[in-house]
């Protein structure tokens, strides 16, 4: 054997040029596996040949060649694209309009899509995901027709939406969903008046600040409202009732002018400033003389038990000193 038996192998040809023959595939000289260097896309690239030879190492050499054809598989690697309905030129979906006497079959519009990928990968369906009437249109599951189910009914809506699905046939299967807008109307003048009714779509971003705003405010309003009745109550607990005294209104009442004394119509000979203090019991104080007594004037009286009496003269009045004292009737 010797040499002679020495194989080496190496790629002589190809379709694919020099360069780019080696940034896809390699073979090894000493076992003559071929290696792939990058991913194959087979959108991009779906066969392409080469020629490998064998050659040994006796002198004079001999060689022979072998032509190999590489053919790439698919791979489920492209969602379906929707090319009608397409957006108009500011961005805004486009509408169909259906004569509103349409009998059921009537065809309305058809859903357009592609595939980029080959074989069952390609093979697409259509499904209706949403509709505003169900069972007013129908959708042809591989041509994409859509069709009226039935006649427009008096209780239906001029304006109906259809939200279509498109599918393809790999595993896992790929999708994208297109919107119809189609509008009952005998013209496109009559068409107009319902498509400007249509609302406009409420803006997340806006409604959301509008929220937080609302929700600021009634956390203010209330902290205030703490805060507030939070003072109150510090003056109310802060306020004693018996530091006010007499100087309160409408407790204190001063008594008017003296009159003269008339026992027959039961008029005392005194007159007295009277004070009532709103406690837990009812006192009422004697606090002192509005003006002062002749000796020969009678003087109401008390004694340690509480009981009034009257004395004859000012001079008794010594031998009770609690008669100008404060006196408690409970």
């Amino acid at each position: 054997m010797g040499p002679n038996g020495l194989v080496s192998y190496s790629i002589v040809g190809s379709d694919l040029g020099p360069q780019a023959l080696s940034s896809y595939v390699s073979v090894s000289a000493q076992s003559g596996v071929v290696f792939a260097q990058r991913a194959f896309d087979h959108e991009q690239l779906r066969s392409f040949e080469l020629t490998v030879q064998a050659r040994d190492q006796g002198a004079p050499s001999l060689g022979a060649n072998a032509s190999l054809r590489v053919l790439v598989g698919d791979r489920n690697d492209n969602a379906p694209r929707v090319l009608y309905p397409a957006l108009g030129p500011d961005g805004s979906a486009l509408f169909d309009t259906v004569p509103r006497a349409a009998q059921p079959g009537y065809l309305v519009t058809k859903v357009v899509a592609v595939d980029a990928d080959s074989g069952h990968n390609a093979w697409l369906s259509y499904h209706v995901l949403q509709a505003s009437e169900p069972g007013l249109f129908s959708l042809g599951l591989r041509t994409g027709e859509v069709r009226t189910a039935r006649a427009l009914g008096d209780r239906d809506a001029a304006r109906q939406r259809l939200l279509v699905a498109v599918r393809d046939g790999g595993q896992p299967a790929l999708s994208a969903t297109a919107t119809l807008h189609l509008v009952f109307a005998d013209s496109l003048q009559e068409a107009l008046p319902d498509l400007g009714d249509r609302p406009e779509p409420s803006d997340p971003q806006a409604e959301l600040q509008f929220y937080l705003v609302l929700a600021l405010a009634l956390i203010s309003v209330l902290f205030l409202l703490a805060v507030i009745l939070a003072i109150a109550l510090r003056l109310r607990h802060s306020s004693s009732p018996s530091a006010w005294g007499c100087f309160r209104p409408g407790l204190c009442v001063k008594s008017g002018p003296v009159v003269p004394p008339n026992y027959m119509e039961g008029t005392l000979p005194y007159s007295y400033n009277l004070c009532v203090a709103h406690t837990g019991k009812t006192d009422f104080h004697f606090l002192k003389c509005s003006e002062q007594l002749s000796s020969g004037q009678d003087i109401l009286c008390g004694d340690s038990s509480g009981a009034l009496f009257p004395l004859c003269n000012a001079s008794e009045s010594t031998s009770h000193p609690e008669t100008l004292v404060e006196v408690s009737v409970i």
